[in-house]
């Protein structure tokens, strides 16, 4: 069967929801009309497809349904009459004082490793609190306001339908009123046109009063001036419009329309915020960007508006299809939180919700982190509070990478850029920090903002005693370029991958051990140990050095700098050899007695045994220090850390069941990758299918999504492996368009559990040898980058025999 062919049963099998035909929306009430080399082919559109409904307005904040355009954000939460509209730009962050570590860092930081090495482990995290930290949160992420809509003299509202489709991206709200009046809210974020769009017909003729948070009337428009708290804060405009104009009238700071059936409200922003330095404002005049981005709105219609945004979004999200199985109809029939709550109640039939979560997770990022914006912060984009919680910042120490963790493998590897860009934007002061520290190179401590401030913000030494937060976003870059093969990109960003291995190379101290160099002092990020102090007392305690997780940073990006020089063809710099030689020495962790990995270097006792971080498996996952394919020892290692966690309650919150998932995935373990990713659906997960920390945290759904990527494709060790860990619950269905290293793009299909036929389409960067695994059943073949190979499973078959 061809390529078409296949893509024609894609295209009948998955029903297609409001799918956007030369810009009319088809309704699901309808019969949908797909256009396919000349032949239109109908089907009864599954109401339940990729698409997340409620019977009921949101009631809170995060229960309603995010759009996003990577800058701009929006949450309408469809309550009747009176509607609310959150709309968020990414830059507007609060300021406080400008960070910095004090020039006498360096004497401070060799007195915290005296203490350390004598064994004074509490004495080294009081010196380091009270000498090396700052106790100041890093600023935090606010809000443009709140739109308002109010729908004028209506009468009682009967019935209320919300709901997001993914594949559009567009969110409704249906309203029926009692006198047989329907509503019809869409609510779009529209990349080309940089607005967000509300977008409201009806049956009958209504009226709408619309406002903006203390915004004022201006030239026929409602516009807000503003600026988020402290002084050098960002400043704003946002500025509010509404169609058609002949009928809309000012009355006092609000615009009226008094009877209509089309009513369209576009709503632009601006901020002073300049994305080459932080330490500069846009000169005046910045303002006039909200202005022209809603004029360039009038050569168009509202239909143009709604078919280029969507168009956009398709651009990104139809890369990747997927069916795990079929859900009765009586279950699709049911709301988003109806289905959360069979799965509460150990209902296990509905894998059109995992095919709906994971989609989401994709929608996510191409909603909140497109190219030219800053990456996804802890909510994404979107946040109601001006002191959201942890600031909504940028944490360092797993949450920045975990959103990023699913870019490449589902497919979205511009949406990866803002990090790469975040990286460059950081290095200033990341260098500033490092010289403070009388180091090489640049860090960053383990939480900042959008300001870069680089610095130890923290309270206690288990949160602020990570010093190679910076180190592990670099691990990206490599990861880029290992699913891209772009040599040109990775070229571009050798000068960071050198300043990161020199701050790591000038960190290493020796250790008791001869000839081995670790790090001192070291935390596992925000977890103690108990030890005896020389009292012959308990104490608890977070540095000491050579802690597992450091010395997994420091070998991933000695061996990530090293796999660069050679892709760029450096391998005899000095400083490359240098660090080839470094490498040979730093010190390796450990397995314990019990036959876990060790989280410290010494046997201390575990504080908090079911403790949330499972940091020093990061070699394993998502790091490639250990090989669990081939080191059994190893491997065992690892699985007995995480049973261990998660017996003694561990993955208590959103993010770290993500990762447990992830780890279970990667160890192709299918059975209890599917187990944490129920129980992250049962425990974690909000009626919109948001993470929930709790609170609201964004980080879990982005690395759920990876690890339902990781669930159905491998690509570490120069391998593809298909389907390493495909639950029994998931036994027919296909994915289309996943991502592996090596420059590869995937199609897989199964049946009854087992593999059928799989399709390979190497880009024009790739390796052109790859292996095939599939249940230990392996091929070696060559391609032709551009070209695609289908196999099946008796070429797989034939090649082992």
């Amino acid at each position: 069967m061809n390529r078409f062919s296949l893509s024609l049963l894609f295209a009948m099998k998955r029903t297609l929801k409001d799918f956007l035909v030369v810009g009319a929306t088809i309704s699901r009430w309808n019969v949908a009309g797909l256009l396919l080399a000349g032949i239109v082919i109908h089907f009864p559109v599954r109401a339940g497809e990729w698409v997340i409904r409620d019977d009921q307005a949101a009631g809170q904040w995060d229960r309603a349904y995010p759009v996003g355009n990577g800058r701009l954000g929006a949450m309408p939460l469809g309550t009747f009459p009176a509607e609310k509209i959150l709309i968020n730009e990414e830059t507007i962050w609060n300021r406080t004082d400008t960070f910095g570590m004090p020039e006498d860092s360096h004497r401070h930081l060799e007195e915290v490793r005296r203490l350390e090495s004598a064994g004074d482990f509490s004495g080294a995290d009081r010196y380091f609190e009270e000498h090396l930290q700052n106790a100041k949160d890093p600023c935090g992420y606010q809000l443009v306001g709140w739109l308002h809509l109010e729908y004028l003299n209506a009468a009682p509202v009967k019935r209320i339908q919300r709901e997001l489709d993914l594949k559009t991206g567009i969110s409704k709200s249906i309203y029926t009123l009692e006198d047989g009046t329907e509503i019809v809210q869409k609510v779009i974020a529209s990349g080309p046109d940089d607005v967000i769009a509300v977008m409201i017909s009806s049956n009958k003729a209504i009226g709408l009063k619309t406002s903006l948070d203390d915004g004022v009337i201006e030239d026929g428009d409602i516009v807000r001036r503003g600026a988020a708290s402290g002084e050098g804060a960002t400043e704003f405009v946002g500025r509010v419009r509404v169609l058609p104009a002949d009928k809309t009238s000012p009355m006092g700071n609000t615009l009226e329309i008094k009877s209509c059936k089309e009513i369209s409200i576009f709503l632009s922003a601006a901020t002073n915020f300049d994305r080459s330095n932080s330490e500069a404002r846009l000169p005046t005049g910045w303002q006039a960007k909200a202005l022209r981005d809603l004029d360039r709105l009038r050569a168009k219609s509202t239909a143009e508006v709604l078919r280029a945004a969507v168009r956009d979004h398709h651009h990104f999200f139809d890369r990747v299809d997927v069916d795990l199985g079929q859900s009765p109809e009586s279950v699709l029939a049911l709301t988003t939180k109806e289905r959360l709550k069979r799965v509460k109640a150990g209902k296990t039939d509905d894998p059109d919700l995992i095919e709906t979560y994971f989609q989401f997770g994709r929608y996510l990022l191409i909603a909140s982190s497109r190219p030219g914006c800053f990456p996804a912060n802890l909510q994404g984009l979107w946040n109601p509070h001006l002191s959201a919680p942890w600031g909504a910042d940028y944490h360092l120490n797993i949450n920045i990478q975990m959103n990023y963790w699913l870019a490449e493998t589902t497919n979205l590897s511009e949406t990866h850029r803002p990090l790469f860009d975040l990286i460059r934007y950081f290095q200033p002061r990341g260098k500033e920090m490092a010289r403070q520290l009388g180091m090489k190179g640049w860090c960053m401590g383990h939480a900042t903002d959008i300001w870069g401030n680089a610095q130890i913000m923290s309270r206690t030494a288990f949160w602020g005693g990570s010093f190679f937060g910076g180190q592990w976003m670099t691990f990206h870059i490599l990861e880029h370029y290992r699913f891209n093969r772009d040599e040109e990109f990775l070229g571009e960003n050798w000068d960071i991958l050198t300043a990161s291995a020199e701050f790591v190379e000038s960190w290493l101290i020796p250790g008791p051990e001869q000839g081995q160099l670790m790090a001192r002092p070291s935390c596992s990020p925000e977890n103690s140990f108990v030890y005896t102090n020389s009292s012959g007392k308990d104490a608890r305690a977070a540095l000491s050095s050579g802690n597992t997780f450091d010395q997994f940073m420091i070998l991933q990006v000695f061996n990530d700098y090293l796999e660069a020089a050679e892709a760029l063809g450096k391998q005899n710099d000095p400083f490359v050899k240098k660090i080839r030689a470094t490498l040979a020495k730093v010190y390796q962790p450990q397995i314990a007695e019990d036959g876990r990995l060790m989280e410290w270097r010494l046997p201390f006792r575990e504080n908090e045994p079911g403790h949330r971080h499972i940091s020093h498996v990061i070699g394993a996952y998502p790091g490639n220090q250990i090989n669990l394919d081939r080191d059994p020892r190893m491997r065992d290692a690892v699985m007995k850390s995480i049973e261990g966690r998660l017996n003694r309650g561990g993955a208590g919150t959103g993010w770290s069941r993500a990762w447990t998932i992830g780890m279970f995935a990667r160890l192709s373990d299918s059975e209890r990758a599917y187990e944490n990713l129920m129980s992250l659906l049962e425990k974690s997960t909000l009626d919109n299918l948001f993470d929930s920390h709790p609170p609201f945290q964004i980080d879990g759904n982005f690395g759920a999504t990876a690890a339902i990527a990781e669930m159905l494709l491998h690509s570490h060790n120069d391998e593809i492996k298909l389907l390493p860990a495909l639950p029994d619950r998931w036994h027919r269905g296909y994915v289309r368009g996943l991502r592996a290293r090596g420059d590869y793009t995937v199609d897989i299909q199964w049946n009854e559990g087992a593999l059928t036929s799989s399709t390979l389409h190497a880009g024009k960067h790739a390796t052109g040898s790859v292996s095939v695994v599939y249940n230990n059943e392996k091929i070696n073949i060559e391609m032709v980058p551009g070209t695609s190979l289908k196999l099946s499973l008796n070429d797989l078959r034939s090649a082992k025999q």
